[in-house]
């Protein structure tokens, strides 16, 4: 079994154009309501998808510490940091040099898009080298983290097209970090194919199988999020553990692309695994309509299955109540008030993801 190495490459230690803010010191700001402070002095909160700083994006050498107290401050202990592979076929981003890549059509060097996805991989070392967060490495890391009061990065791939069709790349990325891999993005890869427009049958190719696989036996998360149906029932029938979809909306409530059907819910609970729900601003107006759809998913699938995938710094509007400061205790305040549990609001602020975690680790973790 590989271990984590955090090797970086030579073009990880150029200097960069933007040096990250000073750390913020002293404690998060209190919240008023002691009741979801209660539920997380025994729950783990996790953010099940994200983009903080843009760093996946925006020329930052890390994530910035500013960026790591609002987790701080929202009591979350896990954030799934997300690298869009895909960028080098789309544009919108910032290299190392300070030039900018326009929104485009591009077709990428081979190598190109592997190199551009471990550079950002390496930005997230380098936010854990710093001190700003940990690596959450295992399920049994964030014990240690919590009790520190810091934040547990996990490293994720959204489009696992930097693979370029080649494992010994899963490999590499394992080895540098990575813990979760979303097979498919806003394009078809080597993979599957995508849940959006243009739409294309067809489900997982056999490359595909083979990352699934192999992100089994690595204990490597997998994210359905942004694939069709056809590849996401591929992963379903293949998969030895559960898998999530990590962020996105339900069609019973909007007719988005990026909405999950009753049947699919039904078929990743059924599975064991989490559907996460995002606080759009174009899809959904306010956390009361975003636990509306929350509380759609549970009486679908159940409560196990359920989660937050914020997409913090990767969408343009968030809804009212959670807003650019990422509320999420806003969401748990929600659930109390229509008299969830506090067990129950546990296992939506991340519990049910945490315990895929430990099924997806369980035997990796024995033979570390």
């Amino acid at each position: 079994m590989r271990l984590v190495t955090f090797l970086f490459a030579a073009f990880v230690v150029a200097a960069c154009t933007q040096e990250p803010s000073s750390q913020t010191s002293g404690a998060p700001e209190s919240f008023t309501d002691e009741r979801v402070l209660a539920i997380h002095e025994s729950t783990v909160f996790v953010d099940m998808h994200a983009h903080p700083s843009r760093f996946h994006r925006e020329n930052v050498e890390t994530i910035l510490p500013d960026e790591i107290e609002v987790y701080r401050r929202s009591t979350m202990d896990v954030v799934v940091a997300n690298i869009s592979s895909d960028m080098a076929y789309d544009g919108d981003y910032t290299n190392r040099d300070g030039s900018f890549v326009d929104d485009g059509k591009y077709k990428p060097e081979p190598g190109e898009v592997y190199a551009l996805a471990a550079d950002r991989l390496a930005r997230l070392g380098k936010t854990i080298e710093l001190g700003y967060a940990v690596h959450a490495d295992t399920p049994a890391s964030i014990e240690d983290s919590r009790e520190k009061g810091q934040v547990a990065i996990l490293p994720a791939l959204e489009g696992a097209d930097a693979l370029e069709g080649d494992i010994e790349n899963l490999y590499r990325m394992y080895d540098n970090g990575l813990r979760l891999i979303q097979l498919i993005h806003f394009r078809n890869n080597e993979l599957g194919h995508m849940q959006t427009w243009p739409y294309s049958p067809g489900g997982l190719t056999e490359f595909g199988r083979e990352v699934v696989r192999e992100s089994n036996r690595l204990g490597i998360i997998i994210d359905m999020a942004h694939a069709n149906n056809e590849t996401m029932m591929d992963i379903l029938k293949i998969s030895e553990h559960p898998v999530i979809f990590s962020h996105g909306g339900v069609r019973e409530f909007t007719d988005h692309d990026r909405a999950v059907t009753d049947d699919e819910i039904r078929a990743i609970a059924g599975k064991g695994g989490v559907i996460g729900i995002w606080p759009h601003g174009r899809h959904i107006s306010d956390v009361a309509e975003m636990v509306d759809y929350i509380e759609h998913v549970i009486d679908v699938g159940g409560i196990d299955h359920v989660g937050i995938g914020s997409d913090l710094r990767g969408i343009s509007r968030y809804v009212v109540g959670f807003d650019e400061e990422a509320r999420f205790h806003a969401i748990a305040s929600e659930l109390l008030n229509r008299e969830y549990s506090a067990e129950d609001v546990g296992k939506v602020m991340g519990g049910n993801f945490f315990r895929v975690w430990q099924e997806v680790t369980a035997e990796t973790v024995e033979l570390l």
